[in-house]
């Protein structure tokens, strides 16, 4: 009893213990940990960008031997032979008739001598004399081969293929395929193509040697004579698919991939294909639905999927899609430059910190000004002072970017110097800022209301030297209150009045215009607003309770 007691405690222990770590887990925000998502990042990466080699590398051979409507071997290309060439035999038949029982003790006598030479000169004279005996054939093949007589060896594959002899066609389009003669791949596997007999293998070579010929249409019209035989078929649709785009012919690209999601499930790479398809015919909101079917079914590490997901949902404008997209691109470590500018735009309105820390790491990842600049904003806008100072001392001395030489640099140096109540910092920094760029209202406007905030009069009188009155929209508030500070009441109340909106103003803009009137000595205008605001203040009560609205509400 007490051991069963032991083991259960241990195992509810254990259990909380999980429940606390998944709890802590979640309640950590998600822009704090970076490669979340990735169980195994290493090994899921590694073989993304194996696969995407391959592919690409498959993609260049082919694209090259189109260009160029040459094979790849060096029979057609020229140039330094493989080290496995082997000139062809100069052969001399042997004289007189074939004699079965004297070749045969003779090819034996032959081999079992090394005479290797020899022996393929009777198996050469036995296939002319009699050219329908598959045995000397074979035999031909045999020591062919270890001579490196290959295109000979080629020559009675293909022989016994056209007389199906069993497994002699399998080896020809082997032998073909490694000399490049994609010639008699072709002849060997085309009428099994049209006819429907084909392993999806022996399909992948039968295209490549169409694509070294330069003839993708032909593959083209056997893959549509077979799916005319034989009915769907998931992998010659992809392939056709394949052909058509690399012939640049997108409609019957797509066609062919919309047969694969009509026939069959669709999947996320196939949405890939589609997407792309139609953005390559400007039609975004098509190329999003297609990936939007299938998003529940891409796995966290699809890439190419979520990239394309994230851009196209930018480009409509379907945030919410576009956030999840980014969001996990930078979970798993694998977002871009782009994507991470996106997510900063995305997250930055409601939530600064996260901004923060995404422009950081593009940052340190990229090196790039934009986001050096965004972190100094969202580090300013976060009120994340003590990081905010961090980034303004990082840059070295000498200023390799020239990131001094922006405005930007220095507003956010005047807000951080401001927010630590470093006055004359502020002010520094805030003047540089304006020798940048003179007409920039921003610093104006901070600069203003720094000097206001530090109560620097003898400044503010000499930025207000001018003709206050007709100050920028954008600086009059700033510029009442320095008025006001000044003990400049009148103005301060002409620029008030200036800045209430045609419409009827509300009570806190009465009750400042009532101290500003008093202020300037006309306590009695000063009395009707305050009168005034009281009486819309009762109204709104009375009405309120009318309709049963509590205090809570």
């Amino acid at each position: 009893m007490t051991t069963s007691k032991l083991l259960l405690g241990i195992i509810l222990l254990a259990t909380g213990i999980a429940a606390q770590a998944q709890d802590s887990a979640l309640a950590t925000p998600w822009w704090k940990a970076p490669g979340s998502l990735a169980a195994d990042d290493a090994k899921w990466r590694a073989e993304y960008t194996q696969q995407k080699d391959v592919a690409d590398a498959f993609a260049a051979s082919l694209a090259q031997s189109i260009k160029t409507g040459k094979g790849m071997g060096y029979l057609d290309q020229g140039g330094v032979s493989p080290s496995w060439y082997k000139p062809p035999l100069l052969v001399q038949p042997f004289p007189g008739s074939f004699s079965s029982r004297l070749y045969d003790l003779a090819y034996s006598a032959f081999l079992q001598s090394g005479q290797l030479d020899e022996a393929y000169r009777l198996a050469y004279t036995a296939v002319l004399q009699v050219p329908e005996n598959i045995l000397w054939r074979q035999r031909l093949i045999q020591v062919g081969t270890w001579l490196g007589q290959r295109e000979m060896v080629l020559q009675q594959w293909q022989w016994m293929a056209q007389r199906e002899v069993p497994g002699a066609r399998a080896a020809a389009v082997r032998l073909a395929a490694a000399l490049s003669r994609p010639d008699i791949v072709i002849q060997l596997l085309s009428p099994l193509a049209r006819a429907g007999q084909l392993s999806d293998a022996d399909w992948k070579t039968l295209i490549y040697a169409y694509g070294q010929l330069s003839e993708p249409d032909k593959a083209i019209t056997d893959i549509n004579q077979s799916l005319q035989r034989t009915g769907p078929n998931r992998f010659l649709l992809e392939q056709k698919a394949y052909l058509s785009y690399q012939r640049g012919e997108i409609a019957q690209s797509l066609a062919a991939l919309q047969g694969v999601e009509k026939h069959f499930q669709a999947t996320p790479d196939i949405a890939v294909q589609e997407a792309r398809l139609f953005s390559m015919q400007g039609k975004y909101a098509e190329a999003f639905a297609a990936m939007d079917r299938v998003r529940s079914k891409a796995s966290l590490n699809n890439v190419p999927f979520w990239h394309l997901l994230a851009v196209l949902a930018w480009e409509l404008h379907d945030h919410e899609a576009a956030f999840d997209a980014e969001k996990k691109l930078y979970l798993l470590g694998a977002a871009s430059q782009y994507d991470l500018q996106r997510l900063i735009i995305l997250v930055g309105s409601k939530n600064p910190e996260a901004a923060l820390v995404v422009a950081q790491r593009g940052w340190k990842k990229y090196q790039f000004p934009y986001f050096y600049f965004e972190s100094l904003t969202y580090a300013g806008q976060a009120h994340k002072w003590k990081t905010l100072e961090q980034l303004l001392q990082s840059i070295p001395a000498h200023d390799p970017q020239g990131l001094r030489s922006y405005a930007t640099y220095w507003l956010a140096m005047g807000q951080w110097a401001n927010a630590v109540e470093n006055y004359p910092a502020a002010e520094w920094a805030y003047t540089e800022a304006l020798r940048l760029n003179p007409e920039d209202e921003i610093a104006k406007n901070n600069l203003l209301w720094m000097l206001v905030d530090s109560g620097n009069v003898h400044t503010l009188r000499a930025l207000l030297a001018g003709d206050v009155l007709q100050a920028p929209e954008s600086l009059r508030n700033v510029t009442q209150n320095a008025l006001e500070r000044l003990g400049h009441n009148t103005t301060a109340l002409f620029l008030a009045r200036q800045n209430l909106p045609s419409s009827q103003p509300n009570s806190l803009r009465l009750l400042n215009e009532a101290s500003l009137w008093e202020s300037a000595g006309s306590p009695g205008i000063a009395w009707s607003l305050r009168q005034n605001v009281i009486a819309d203040s009762l109204s709104s009560l009375q009405k309120n309770h009318g309709q049963g609205v509590t205090p809570h509400e």
